[in-house]
């Protein structure tokens, strides 16, 4: 038979057989029990925690209306949904009853829920830290390890524990990330804002040196601004953390001053905005500490001014100094300051202060290379500008005249209202930078009850 006839002829068919379950199998289970983290779970669809929910509802939390599925997919409802089943003790008994009974794997799956949702007002968290601290046993030894290092079942001194690692520069995140949890899931979660709110109130009373702005500005950089209102987590929980970890931010850099103050200015420009472009944010915070904040940036509008003068190039240093000298010199009574320029100092000034500051409008009596310092020396408000410009004073509550912290202001207008004519009346007057302009400036100061720093 030639080898042309031979490949003709039909071959029996090779038959294999899949078995239920292959031997490797069996070993990658067993390593992954002894040696894994928290388990990447397969999320219930949105239609399984919807009927699971359902099914609650119906049956008034009996845990019995759910078959194994829903019954798994009841920690995504115990933390999150609006229907109060974090109140509802019996549904949590009940629920860890039946994960001793008909889930081996529980004790493993559900550590990652309760690392997640850690909420120290939260019932769940409490019922579910006792339920597993009595059985580690049952844990892999590396989320035994990281459980038994920060106390993690006692969730308020592990909180507390892992807030102050973050004092000192302790990275718990990367350690978390290694037990297979995502840095994003863990960055959004209830559970960074319970540390972050703990943080807070411990930088309350903390007077050691920290680079806390700068890894907290690293942490949550992902998140963007506002990273807090991102967050996983109740509501309460989102405002309670935000209040706690400012007043504690600005208590502790006041404290520290400094380089602190520049570097939690930093984090509080993403963490929350500029209290004078967003006071709604600031509602809720401590006005003492907004008022500090307000300081802070005061001093910072003050010294972009000048920095802007020089980078575009005056031809009159000697101005520039002597102007400087003199405001510097009543820096301390100075309770507002807000810069304001024409269209060559834009640049500069976002460099210097992002959004906040105010911009001429183009028109009569402006040019591009205009600026404008507004400050609030006691009860009145001061406009001084660069070049041979006026200074223009007025009283603060003055209607007629711009209010602080605007992003336009009309230049040509605010020369217009203020003058000299109605002084009497109205209470505005200009003040010229003539020959002995200082003395002059330093009288009007005076009579107004405001005195060169002591």
């Amino acid at each position: 038979m030639s080898l042309k006839d031979e490949l003709k002829r039909a071959g029996a068919s090779v038959r294999f057989v899949r078995p239920s379950k292959l031997a490797i199998q069996e070993v990658a289970e067993e390593l992954e029990r002894r040696f894994g983290g928290a388990p990447p779970p397969l999320d219930p669809l949105p239609n399984v925690v919807e009927e699971a929910e359902k099914r609650l509802i119906a049956g008034r939390g009996d845990i019995s209306k759910l078959d194994r599925r829903h019954c798994k997919a009841v920690p995504y409802i115990l933390w999150s949904s609006p229907q109060g089943w974090s109140n509802n003790a019996r549904l949590i008994g009940d629920y860890l009853a039946w994960a001793d009974r008909e889930w081996r794997t529980a004790p493993r799956q559900l550590w990652r829920h309760y690392l997640l949702n850690m909420d120290l007002g939260s019932l769940p968290t409490q019922r579910l830290g006792i339920w597993l601290a009595a059985r580690t046993d049952k844990l892999p030894p590396a989320l035994h390890d990281f459980s038994e290092k920060w106390s993690l079942f006692s969730p308020q001194p592990a909180i507390r524990k892992l807030a102050d690692s973050l004092l000192g520069g302790s990275d718990f995140i990367a350690e978390i990330e290694n037990l297979r949890i995502g840095r994003k899931t863990l960055i959004e979660s209830a559970f960074l804002l319970s540390v972050l709110k703990a943080l807070g109130q411990r930088l309350q009373d903390y007077r050691q040196g920290s680079d806390i702005a700068i890894t907290l500005k690293s942490l949550l950089a992902d998140l963007g601004e506002t990273p807090t209102y991102k967050m996983q987590g109740p509501e309460d929980l989102r405002r309670s953390t935000l209040k706690s970890l400012v007043e504690g931010l600005v208590a502790w850099a006041e404290r520290q001053g400094g380089i602190a103050v520049d570097q939690t200015l930093d984090l509080l420009h993403s963490l929350i905005g500029d209290p004078r472009l967003y006071p709604i944010r600031w509602k809720d915070i401590d006005p003492n500490k907004r008022e500090t904040v307000e300081r802070w940036l005061t001093k910072v509008t003050l010294d972009a001014f000048f920095r802007v003068i020089r980078e575009l190039r005056t031809d009159r240093d000697d101005m520039v100094e002597e102007r400087e000298r003199f405001w510097r010199g009543f820096e301390k009574s100075i309770l507002r300051a807000w810069l304001i320029t024409a269209s060559d100092g834009l640049e500069i000034a976002r460099r210097l202060l992002g959004q906040s500051f105010g911009k001429f409008e183009t028109g009569l009596n402006v040019q591009r290379d205009h600026l404008g310092l507004m400050l609030q020396i006691g009860n009145y408000a001061i406009l001084e500008m660069n070049k041979t410009g006026s200074t223009l004073f007025w009283p603060v509550a003055d209607q007629q005249m711009p209010a602080f912290f605007r992003q336009n202001y009309s230049r040509s207008k605010m020369l217009s209202i203020c003058s000299d004519e109605l002084r009497s009346v109205t209470g505005r007057f200009r003040l010229k930078h003539q020959p002995g302009w200082q003395w002059r400036y330093s009288n009007e100061l005076r009579r107004i009850g405001v005195f060169p720093n002591g």
